[in-house]
């Protein structure tokens, strides 16, 4: 589900300027947490991160995307937040342990983060 939001920045992405971006991001963290929250309380799913829920991998993508305006810097984010992702490093293993819709979240949300720490020096530095 990480591609996708590389597809869309990729296609679309000088069309969709940083504002847009921003706001589709609330509008994705909006009603992804309430969406699991839904899902959590009909379903009685516990603290675990279901193969079904993809939206957690898509806001998180989506946020290393906000600086990414050029084919090298959709790589790098693509790339840097499978790292995260994967290797829950500094601390996202910690956070993927919380309760509910929020630990599912957050652990993507924080790979983002720090996905777009890094390439926003890329960009500010090497591009």
């Amino acid at each position: 589900c990480s591609l996708i939001p590389c597809a869309i920045i990729f296609f679309l992405g000088e069309n969709i300027s940083f504002t847009n971006r921003l706001t589709l991001l609330a509008i994705i963290l909006i009603l992804s947490f309430i969406s699991l929250n839904i899902n959590f309380e009909e379903n009685g799913i516990e603290n675990k991160d279901p193969s079904f829920v993809v939206i957690d991998e898509f806001a998180g993508m989506w946020i290393s995307l906000i600086v990414s305006d050029q084919l090298f810097l959709l790589i790098m984010s693509f790339l840097l937040f499978r790292f995260f992702d994967i290797t829950k490093f500094l601390g996202i293993n910690k956070i993927e342990k919380l309760n509910g819709s929020l630990g599912i979240m957050l652990d993507d949300i924080v790979a983002g983060i720090y996905t777009l720490i890094i390439v926003f020096f890329i960009k500010l530095f090497l591009v």
